[in-house]
């Protein structure tokens, strides 16, 4: 009697959906009637992903299936099935996610734009304050502010606060010309005072403004985007310039787009599709177009026997049309990853 097979699976909806001891899901029927079709007896043993190339190459079981990508350095440690599912990557993002973004955004506006404000008033009112006095002194005794120092500051502090903001000296007008000088450099220091306020805000807000819809892989770059540990998603993120948080499983990651605790996630387009059909909460929804495209394949030992055995039953299932009977079941009327 031959041993039962070691099939190592991982959550990964809805190639793999555990319940309990029980596992259901496209992979596991497309697997077990590849295992009828070749006659083997098996058992499921789960592990966590990243767990499971390690123990195939080291022998510890016997098939892998986990939405496994076929790639170069996968293929030097372990062997694969032919690819039995086009996929990629997609994104994920919270549907409420701008107006989310708009209130926070409001919040830092007003929270930290009033740091600016505070500054640029001390910075004007030391200002006024030293011109205005330089100014009453230039024009004490010349009929331009009252003589008494009380209220002629004030009077004088008017004035720069008027050749500050606008080009022209409100009630009064400077009549020697020392104070007309000083009043040209209040007017340039003025322009100038106010150009930096400007240019300091708009900085401020471009920094803290909503940005842009994520529509495409090239808007991830400086996002937080969660994914799962050990994947080709974590490489993809690394290149692209994001800021990446592992998780272990992928669901996850969909509770902490959900908490805003990330900006995205970056995922097999199956299980981004899967989630999104069967959302309850419907916050989730995927945006833009497959990225990084990869085929899936069922993982084995290297120079493992079975290969060939699972890459006949393969065909016959396609030809049979069993292989679209149980992509309709898990995909629908999707076709973005069919074979």
């Amino acid at each position: 009697m031959s041993k039962k097979l070691k099939v190592a699976v991982a959550d990964f909806s809805p190639l793999i959906i555990s319940e309990g001891n029980k596992f259901k899901g496209f992979e596991i029927d497309l697997w077990e009637a590849i295992a009828k079709e070749i006659g083997v007896d098996f058992e499921y043993e789960k592990y966590n992903f990243k767990e499971i190339i390690p123990l195939l190459a080291k022998k510890g079981v016997d098939i892998g299936l986990a939405g496994i990508t076929i790639n170069e350095a996968r293929e030097k440690i372990v062997d694969f099935s032919h690819p039995t599912l086009n996929s990629g990557l997609l994104i994920s993002v919270n549907k409420n996610r701008n107006k989310q973004k708009l209130l926070k955004s409001a919040k830092n506006i007003l929270v930290e734009g009033s740091k600016i404000i505070k500054s640029a008033l001390i910075g004007v009112s030391a200002f006024a304050f030293i011109f205005g006095n330089l100014l009453w002194f230039a024009e004490k005794g010349v009929g331009t502010f009252s003589k008494n120092y009380f209220p002629g500051i004030f009077e004088s502090i008017w004035l720069v606060i008027c050749s500050m903001s606008t080009d022209s000296f409100g009630d009064y007008v400077p009549h020697t010309w020392i104070g007309r000088v000083i009043t040209i450099f209040i007017i340039v220091g003025g322009v100038a005072i106010f150009g930096l306020l400007i240019a300091q805000v708009t900085a401020f807000l471009a920094v803290k403004k909503v940005r842009g819809e994520i529509n495409s892989s090239r808007d991830l770059a400086n996002k937080k985007v969660a994914t799962v540990e050990g994947t080709t998603s974590e490489n993809i993120l690394k290149k692209i310039g994001a800021k990446i948080t592992g998780v272990s499983t992928i669901n996850e990651a969909y509770k902490m787009v959900k908490n805003n605790e990330v900006d995205a996630i970056v995922f097999d387009a199956p299980a981004a599709v899967y989630y999104e059909q069967t959302d309850k909460d419907n916050e989730i929804e995927v945006v833009g177009e497959i990225f990084d495209k990869q085929d899936y394949g069922i993982a084995l030992q290297q120079n493992s026997r079975l290969r060939e055995k699972i890459n006949r039953a393969f065909l016959n299932i396609k030809e049979s049309g069993q292989y679209e009977t149980f992509y309709r079941k898990w995909f629908g009327d999707d076709l973005r990853m069919e074979i």
